[in-house]
Order: C-alpha cells, then sequence, then structure tokens
C-alpha cells in the first residue's frame, strides 16, 4: 500500500512543541478543562476564518494549535484543503498536508481526494513518480473501500494520458461511468478527452466522450480545438470552431489562439483576418498567446514577403514575453529576406532583458546562416552556451 506521507512536500516540516497532549490530561483536572476549552475556542475561531473567507487567518489558527500540542478534526482539515484548492493557493495546501500528516489521524475517502485534487491540480505529480502515485493511491482507495469523487477521478485519469498506461485510463473509464461522474462533471470529461488524444491519438473516442457529455463548457470546445491543431488536424480544429460559434458559446483567449495557428498552417489568411477583427473588438488581441499566433499566421500567411501586418500586430502588443519575441523573429527568418531584421530584433530583445529559449536561437542562427555571417553566429552559440542552452537541438549555423 502506498502511503500518502510519499506525496511531494516543499515546506519543511513544522516542529513538534513541548506541550502537554490532550491524551495525558486526566478529564477531572482543571488543566484539562482548560485545554478543553481552549481547544474548541480555536477550533470555532478557525472555522469562522473559513466562513469568512480569511484562509491565511485560518492556517495561522491552525499553526497556533500545533503549537499548543492539538488538532482539529479531519472534517476541519477537508475544509481547508478545499478552500485552497478553490482558491489555487498550493503553498498553503500542502502546508496544510504537513501539519494534517504531524496529527497522526487516520485519513478517510474525502481527504484522500482532496489531497489528490490538490497535488494533481499544482501540477507536482511529475515531481513525486506522479503516474505511478495517482495510479497506485487510486487503487489502494478501492482496497480499503474508499469511493474516488469527481477530482480524484479526473487526477488519476490525467495520469493516464500518455501512450504507456492509456490502457489503464481505459479500465477505469468502466468505474467512471458506473460512479455517475461521466454525465455530471466537466473536468471528468475532459481529463478522458485528454486521455484518448493523448495518450492514443483516438479522436474518435475523444468525439464520442464529447457527444455524451450531458455538461459542457468552453473550455471543453477549447480542448477538441487546440488538440487537433497541435495534432496536425487543423481543418478539423476550425470547423469544430464554426460549430462551437454556432452553439452560441463564446470563445476565449485559448480558443483563438488554437484556431488562429490553425489558419497559420492552412495559409487561411481571409479567415484569420476575421478572426483578428474579432479579436480586437472582443478586447482578446491584447492576450500575449493570441498576438504570438496572428503575429505567426500573419507571417505565414504572406504571398509577397511582406512582413508588415506581423509587424504592426506584434507593435501594439502591450506586454512582450519570449513568446512574442521568437514569434516575430521566426516569421521574419521565414520569409526570406528579413535576415538582418531578424538579427536587429534579436539584439533589441536581449537589450530588455528577455532571455532567448532554443526555439529563438534557431531562428537567428538560421538568420545569421542566411547572412553568412560566421562572426555574429559564433557570438549567439556563445550566449547559447552561457545560457545552457547550447546542448539543446537549436538548429545547425552552416554555410
Amino acid at each position: 500500500m502506498i502511503s500518502l506521507a510519499k506525496l511531494p512536500l516543499s515546506v519543511a516540516p513544522v516542529k513538534p512543541h513541548n506541550q502537554p497532549s490532550r491524551q495525558n490530561l486526566h478529564p477531572s483536572s482543571s488543566l484539562f478543562n482548560h485545554h478543553n476549552s481552549r481547544f474548541h475556542s480555536l477550533k470555532d475561531r478557525l472555522i469562522h476564518h473559513l466562513d469568512a473567507g480569511h484562509l491565511r487567518k485560518a492556517i495561522s489558527t491552525l499553526d497556533i494549535m500545533s503549537q499548543e500540542g492539538t488538532h482539529p478534526d479531519l472534517i476541519t482539515y477537508s475544509l481547508l484543503l478545499k478552500s485552497c484548492i478553490r482558491a489555487n493557493n498550493f503553498q498553503q495546501g500542502k502546508l496544510v498536508h504537513d501539519y494534517l500528516t504531524q496529527s497522526g489521524l487516520e485519513l478517510d475517502s474525502v481527504i484522500l481526494n482532496s489531497l489528490i485534487s490538490l497535488y494533481s491540480k499544482c501540477g507536482e505529480w511529475d515531481k513525486a513518480n506522479s503516474i505511478l502515485n495517482a495510479v497506485n493511491t487510486y487503487i489502494d482507495m478501492l482496497d480499503c473501500g474508499f469511493y474516488p469523487n469527481e477530482y480524484c477521478y479526473t487526477a488519476v485519469i490525467r495520469a493516464c494520458s500518455n501512450k504507456d498506461n492509456v490502457s489503464i485510463g481505459q479500465i477505469i473509464l468502466g468505474s467512471v461511468i458506473k460512479s455517475g461522474y461521466f454525465d455530471s462533471h466537466v473536468c471528468v470529461g475532459c481529463a478522458l478527452i485528454d486521455m484518448f488524444v493523448m495518450g492514443s491519438g483516438d479522436f474518435d473516442s475523444a468525439y464520442k466522450v464529447f457527444s455524451k457529455m450531458t455538461q459542457r463548457n468552453v473550455v471543453t470546445w477549447t480542448l477538441l480545438i487546440t488538440r487537433l491543431q497541435q495534432l496536425g488536424y487543423s481543418r478539423d480544429a476550425i470547423d469544430f470552431f464554426i460549430n462551437m460559434v454556432s452553439s452560441e458559446y463564446i470563445p476565449d483567449k485559448y480558443t483563438l489562439s488554437g484556431v488562429v495557428s490553425a489558419c497559420a498552417e492552412l495559409r487561411l489568411l481571409s479567415f484569420g483576418q476575421q478572426l483578428h477583427s474579432w479579436a480586437i473588438k472582443s478586447g482578446l488581441f491584447l492576450d500575449v498567446c493570441v498576438g504570438c499566433s496572428l503575429v505567426d499566421m500573419y507571417a505565414k500567411c504572406t504571398t509577397d514577403g511582406f512582413m508588415a501586418d506581423s509587424r504592426k500586430v506584434f507593435d501594439r502588443m502591450s506586454d512582450h514575453n519570449v513568446m512574442s519575441w521568437t514569434a516575430i523573429i521566426t516569421g521574419y527568418v521565414q520569409s526570406g529576406g528579413y535576415d538582418m531584421g531578424a538579427v536587429e530584433l534579436f539584439l533589441e530583445m536581449i537589450k530588455g532583458q528577455v532571455k532567448p529559449n532554443h526555439f529563438t536561437f534557431s531562428s537567428i542562427l538560421k538568420a545569421c546562416a542566411n547572412l553568412s555571417d560566421l562572426p555574429m553566429g559564433e557570438q549567439v552559440y556563445a550566449y547559447a552556451v552561457k545560457l545552457g542552452l547550447a546542448s539543446v537541438n537549436c538548429g545547425e549555423f552552416s554555410y
């Protein structure tokens, strides 16, 4: 059996304090009565803070209880964990888990589900051999007679979203259907869609899951659109986007970024321009991901190598990161005849304290090669070495 004590923790254990144990106090002693009164007072204070939405104050009260050698019950710990998850405050959630481990309380299915949800949502399953822990914890729950909830199912299905473990996920699917969570929770359906797509490239099964979901939202639609685009089914991604809009769902920045990228791959400039217009009206053109997709789309759709449209989008972006700089630099290199412009953009980028990634280096080294500028290429390569990216495949610098 796997122990939840093996779940990753980045918070240092809290040192035990030399306080009298509740178990060692005689019920008839005044010290016991005082201690018992103090315990209930602190617990009530903790619950009050949670009800008021003051998570940090609640955890501070938990710390005081720990210092005094007491701990709340499992119900209170469950409320604390769920509050941390809802607030996306995973560091505080891990601190609560640390206190829970110290308490020595026997965990129930509610706590197990909350802990699995916490570590899956903060992305730390990967750091602790996520697939093994998630699947084994799920199996251990069943062995102990506990029943997973929608968060547990979502976590374990996501852990199976790869070719090595998709068969396990398909077995778990039967349990999901029997549990009733398949029909009632969007997060479970999305996890199943991702499992079929990323685990085996099985879009037919993914679409069957989608079509049978009684609840759908923009996240569900966007998931299929982005996965279709990422795996090279750009035409299907656009068709699916049209169906989404026809069904009166409003695309978000992730939807728009995915479908613009699909237009770029298919060189559908006219449709891409319509999406750009809609992005401006909705305000989504200010988002970095959407901006990067538009820069890439205009660069790939240009028929005369004219980069003015891409540059306009780039210049109007309110914020730039490595993604946006790399998009415009790559566009300049791929359009032909703009290699010197790409080098100038690269120099401007590093002056602005934005560090290139291996995609940036791949493009700029290609520009140096096109310009037959060996000294510049050597300087760029030396910078890649300095950043520790020389071992990454960032293109060939050759003449």
